[in-house]
């Protein structure tokens, strides 16, 4: 088993809620495998209409008809919806249907209901069974007993900062606050352990990394309204890791502009290494923290990396657990990542060190990539041409503007090839990396 499933095992399982005794637990899990450092925010502090909840638990959820108990909601952690009130008393089949939901797809699930975390002012009691029991619910009185614990408390925002050789930051972000599922959001979690992991391991770093771990939009929001500014400025992008699991294809959700550097990083690694790549502008794939780091102000240029295209079925439900996490969907997505940190880990102008044309094919250079006779044309590939047409073009952008993204994006060539080949023209002494 691998660490990132073992760690998933360990998380997903939990009550997990904005502010829980859960929450915190996972936060310790996390702690014990990389050294965050846990900001809090008291419950009741308020931001732009924003409000950290209070620190809720289910203490006892029990549907009972004729002083039997037919449905136990505390033997699953959606059993109770999230920041549901208390409430005993007998009511009406009607009445109790009222608060009683259900998965529209599986008659044996639980369905996920956050609606609560978010709207302190909408008070309620609700419990989430199988659509099964419900269409087995005949007329008559029903006896509930549903005891939760609302108090203050913090809610934490777990921070990992890697220094790199400069400020400029490059963030990851996934959400902690879903209980009992496994894709949505923990193997994010995961992944963003793991890929910081081994970016510490990484003798040499360009860019500064910060991996952010939090309740979905409420822990970002008052993580970024408490933020020296002076911080806020190094960041670069970013990118929300989540459901990456699944055995869907990979799914790239630009930023808002589409046009940040790390969008292009993205699109040329993924476009290169996966043909069934699906790809939508901002928030045409899935819902996340994306907004709040973009939003006015702030404007971070933040995608969304994960394997929600089309959604799995069981998105949002209690089938959403191990069965469905793929150790190897796992590892695939920490190295597309990396993948593409290595582009922007290497990406650069360059400097030409001579004038005039260079005759690639002399062996005093041996820079000349050779092509089939181009005088026939069936012969000649289409990476082939893109390649000698690259060569006609290649020394004009030793400019010290035009950086190496810029020429792969251009030319449609695979990046690593071209960095491989300028690094000869470097060796060569024609150029060199502007750093």
């Amino acid at each position: 088993m691998s660490a990132m499933f073992d760690l998933l095992k360990k998380i997903y399982p939990l009550r997990l809620a904005p502010v829980s005794e859960d929450t915190d637990k996972a936060a310790e899990i996390l702690r014990g495998v990389l050294p965050f450092q846990i900001h809090e925010y008291a419950s009741g502090l308020e931001h732009n209409g924003w409000t950290v909840p209070k620190k809720w638990k289910a203490v006892r959820a029990e549907i009972k008809k004729n002083g039997k108990v037919i449905y136990d909601g505390m033997k699953h952690p959606l059993g109770v919806i999230g920041y549901s009130t208390s409430f005993t008393g007998k009511v009406s089949l009607d009445e109790m249907k009222k608060h009683l939901f259900y998965h529209p797809v599986f008659p044996e699930a639980l369905v996920y209901h956050c609606d609560y975390y978010y709207k302190p002012w909408r008070r309620d009691w609700g419990m989430s069974i199988p659509h099964q029991l419900y269409k087995e619910l005949d007329r008559g009185e029903y006896e509930v007993v549903l005891e939760t614990v609302a108090e203050p408390g913090t809610m934490k925002v777990l921070d990992y900062f890697l220094e790199g050789e400069t400020k400029e930051t490059i963030l990851f972000n996934a959400h902690d606050c879903h209980a009992g599922q496994a894709n949505d959001d923990v193997s994010g979690i995961v992944v963003t352990v793991e890929i910081m992991k081994r970016l510490a391991q990484r003798k040499k770093r360009k860019y500064s990394y910060r991996a952010i771990i939090a309740p979905e939009h409420l822990g970002t929001v008052f993580y970024l309204a408490n933020l020296p500014e002076k911080v806020v400025k190094t960041f670069r992008g970013g990118m929300f890791l989540e459901m990456l699991g699944n055995q869907n294809r990979f799914a790239l959700q630009k930023s808002f502009t589409g046009e940040s550097l790390i969008d292009k990083a993205a699109k040329v690694y993924l476009t290169r290494n996966f043909s069934d790549l699906h790809e939508a502008d901002f928030r045409k794939v899935v819902g996340n923290d994306e907004t709040v780091w973009e939003a006015p102000g702030f404007e971070i240029p933040f995608l969304s990396f994960s394997r929600a295209h089309p959604m799995y079925p069981e998105y949002h439900s209690s089938l959403d657990d191990e069965r469905i996490i793929f150790e190897d969907k796992l590892e695939e997505a920490v190295q597309t990542v990396l993948g593409i940190l290595d582009i922007l880990e290497t990406n650069t102008t360059l400097k030409r060190h001579f004038k005039g044309l260079v005759a690639l094919s002399n062996p005093k250079y041996d820079l000349y990539i050779s092509t089939a006779d181009p005088s026939i044309r069936p012969t000649v590939a289409e990476d082939q041409k893109k390649w000698n047409y690259l060569m006609d073009c290649l020394c004009r952008y030793f400019d010290e503007k035009t950086t190496l993204l810029d020429i792969a994006i251009k030319h449609e060539i695979d990046y690593a090839k071209l960095y491989q080949y300028v690094k000869k023209y470097e060796e060569k002494g024609l150029v060199s990396f502007v750093e």
